[in-house]
């Protein structure tokens, strides 16, 4: 079961009921409809004026009712008023809604209403979206999408939507984001959950909340005897939170509240377990259709198999074939999922299909082949962190294949072309995966001797007029390469050529070639032909010239005097620049910067700068180390002074003089 449903069924509770209705628990702060004035004519958010819309209120409750026929129902309600103040807000002006499904239960929307408010003439004037302009379209096999734009946008208007959802699916309780990207004045969410069904909530960021109240009260609208649990949790005046550089997810970061159903138990009846641990998750997954009886699916890759067992002779040659032949074959739509979106044969024959069709079609192959294949479950970069003492599926959103040869093992992810055997592409790169086996479950590190590295060596020559020209060769390796590798594919050599250029800004740039583009498990290098006149300074009969001839690293990314999300790199990198300068005749050195290297705690970091002057040649060598991937905030004040230095290291001077 991809959303699990628990009801209380009706005959349970013959003798203790009729039937009832609740009717939504939180008491609103806001009523749709009714705007204040001050709101209409607000022309800025009064804590951030860079701010381009400012949500106004945003409230929200789940609450459970009764159906005598089927039993419980979870009841979702929502109410969001969003300030628009300028066109960089107007992407608030589109949503989208989210209704699950599966075989023939659904989310039905009970209530939607949406409206746009403006002011004209002195007169609020109301726009009420139109039933024909909320598009529904298929998610996946699980999920519809509701999507619409508000009408009658513009600077200074005030949309609104309020919604209610009706859902037979307990496992899939709706979380609570807090903050966005935009400030919130406002924001509330209110759960009444009876004390049959025991879920375990979660709260995530940094900003404290206004209310954090826990609470039960009795069931006041139904003459059966049960308690509602009670949590309300508010914010007030909250910021905007920002995507900052290195960081893996901002979700992580961002102040939410997530809800787990982990058990229920009915009066008179059984303790029943969800998810309790994670081998009880792997357990399911084996036995869903979706999932693992897929798996036992090999007729369809049995001529595959046939034809790499007569080409290959030992079980290594038989994964890099089968990796390549999947790989190769297999064209990825873009979606993650731990599930697959169809039959394996079909998306075998239509040569397309998310992640999961593509990486458990691998992992049949593989076991076709006789190699030992499993699936691991993870979550990529963007979807966010997955806790393992937190058991919740919801968190995973990709399924990778684990191949072990002896003592070897090798994670494979066959949904891109442009990487080889041995690299996960970087979105997998989020700390553990789930290794999913008949009854049992176990973690795996996802980071294995992935890096980003880059050697830029380039060789110029300085004539008296200040003019630099010479080639430059940069050779790539991990994630480096791969994204070279992954922009020609896309767009072309020529595009890529392009950007490169246009990169290079001031720099007249010629003669561009590559080796290796195509050999996946090789170094990728790219040399060229660069020429500028201006990157040297002439006055007088000096010469003034930028230790990497403005070509290294000139800004800092840790601009932030403070952080309160950690730093993370995703892999160790290695960054490092040769350059070889002829000094025109005539010149002599003057002066150069000093040598230097620089150390983070604890190994963490290094940085080299090396500067030598002999025999009219100039040699400028430094080496940029990152070898730890996750620094925590309490560190982001050394982190951010040691790249102070590096910066600050790279702007320094060469100074010839005229002899």
């Amino acid at each position: 079961m991809k959303l699990p449903r628990q009801t209380l069924p009706a005959i349970a509770l013959i003798s203790l009921i009729l039937a009832f209705t609740k009717s939504s628990p939180a008491q609103e702060k806001m009523v749709f409809g009714k705007i204040e004035p001050g709101d209409l004519t607000l022309t800025h958010c009064p804590s951030d004026t860079s701010a381009g819309a400012m949500v106004l209120g945003d409230i929200g409750s789940t609450w459970f009712d009764y159906d005598p026929i089927g039993g419980f129902v979870m009841m979702y309600e929502r109410l969001l008023r969003i300030k628009i103040f300028r066109k960089s807000g107007y992407d608030y002006a589109s949503q989208v809604i989210a209704l699950f499904h599966e075989d023939n239960l659904k989310e039905d929307m009970m209530i939607f209403k949406a409206r746009t408010y403006n002011m004209e003439g002195g007169q609020m004037v109301e726009t009420k979206l139109k039933d024909e302009s909320v598009f529904r379209e298929s998610e996946d096999i699980y999920r519809d999408n509701l999507r619409f734009t508000f009408p009658a946008v513009k600077e200074g208007s005030i949309i609104e939507m309020k919604y209610t959802i009706r859902s037979p699916f307990f496992g899939y309780f709706r979380d609570w984001t807090f903050q966005y990207s935009i400030p919130v004045r406002w924001s509330e969410y209110e759960t009444n959950i009876p004390e049959f069904y025991h879920y375990t909530h979660q709260t995530f960021g940094y900003v404290p909340f206004f209310i954090n109240k826990e609470s039960s009260a009795p069931n006041s609208n139904t003459t059966i005897s049960f308690t509602d649990n009670i949590l309300r949790l508010a914010v007030k005046d909250v910021p905007a939170i920002r995507e900052e550089p290195f960081t893996n997810s901002i979700s992580n970061y961002t102040c939410r509240v997530e809800y787990v159903l982990h058990s229920y138990q009915f009066p008179g009846q059984l303790y029943h377990a969800i998810n309790t641990n994670w081998a009880n998750v792997a357990s399911k997954l084996m036995k869903d259709e979706d999932f693992g009886l897929q798996l036992k699916k090999r007729g369809v890759v049995k001529e595959f198999a046939a034809a790499i067992s007569a080409e290959a002779k030992t079980p290594e040659e038989k994964m890099l074939l089968a990796f390549d032949r999947i790989r190769n074959r297999m064209k990825w739509n873009e979606h993650y999922s731990k599930y697959t979106s169809k039959k394996l044969a079909k998306s075998f024959d239509e040569k397309t299909g998310n992640s999961a069709d593509i990486n458990m079609l691998l992992i049949v192959l593989m076991r076709e082949l006789g190699l030992t294949a499993d699936p691991v479950l993870l979550s990529t970069r963007t979807h966010g962190l997955v806790m393992d003492y937190t058991v919740s599926l919801s968190r995973m959103n990709h399924v990778i294949c684990l191949v072990t040869l002896g003592e070897k093992s090798y994670l494979l992810d066959a949904t891109q072309r442009v990487l080889p055997y041995n690299m996960l592409p970087f979105q997998c790169l989020n700390g553990q995966g789930l290794v999913v086996l008949p009854e049992k479950a176990r973690w795996i590190d996802l980071l294995t001797s992935e890096k980003k590295n880059k050697l830029v060596c380039p060789k110029f020559k300085i004539s008296p007029a200040g003019e630099i020209e010479g080639t430059m060769q940069v050779t790539t390796t991990g994630y480096n390469a791969r994204d070279i590798r992954n922009a020609c594919a896309l767009t072309g050599k020529e595009e890529y050529v392009r950007t490169l250029k246009t990169g290079l800004k001031s720099w007249e740039v010629t003669d561009v070639a590559f080796e290796n583009l195509d050999k996946l498990t090789e170094p990728l290098i790219t040399g060229y032909t660069l020429k500028n006149p201006d990157v040297a300074q002439v006055s007088g009969n000096m010469i003034y010239l930028n230790v990497l001839a403005n070509l290294g690293q000139t800004t800092n990314d840790f601009v932030q005097e403070k952080r309160y999300s950690p730093v993370d790199f995703g892999c160790p990198a290695k960054e490092s620049y040769v350059f070889t300068y002829e000094i025109p005749a005539g010149y002599a050195v003057e002066s150069l910067p000093e040598n230097v290297r620089l150390l983070l705690p604890d190994q963490a970091g290094s940085y080299k700068f090396m500067i030598t002057a002999e025999g009219g040649r100039i040699t400028v060598n430094t080496q940029l180390n990152i070898n730890k991937t996750l620094f925590l905030p309490a560190d982001y004040d050394t982190l951010r002074n040691f790249f102070t230095q590096v910066i600050a290291k790279q702007s320094q001077q060469i100074v010839l003089k005229k002899a």
